[in-house]
């Protein structure tokens, strides 16, 4: 990183858009002994480490195993979110099973 651009607000920026690792490298090139932002530099550095921190332990946790119906971007957190993507699922099974109905009755004709 060029030591010309390290400043608070290009770390804040690379924070908002999700660049975690980029934003702690700048904010680690801040010279917070000199900077009178100092005490925002060092509680960005905090809480982005812990951010990385809870990242990496979801890594690590073992995903349950998929039934093929659930793709794998769903992530469902509330009861009625549930309820939703369960109805999606029986929809998509029973448009599956017309389209396998009308397969059937074609190849009964032929």
């Amino acid at each position: 990183m060029t030591r010309n651009f390290v400043t608070l607000s290009l770390g804040r920026l690379y924070e908002k858009q999700g660049y975690i690792d980029d934003a702690l490298e700048i904010y680690r090139e801040i010279d917070t002994s000199q900077s009178p932002d100092a005490t925002h530099v060092l509680d960005a550095i905090s809480r982005l480490e812990a951010q990385k921190e809870i990242a990496d332990s979801k890594k690590n946790v073992k995903e349950p195993e998929q039934d093929g119906l659930m793709p794998d971007q769903v992530q469902v957190s509330t009861k009625e979110a549930r309820m939703a993507h369960l109805l999606e699922v029986w929809l998509r099974l029973i448009v599956m099973q017309k389209r396998v109905d009308i397969f059937k009755s074609f190849k009964a004709r032929l």
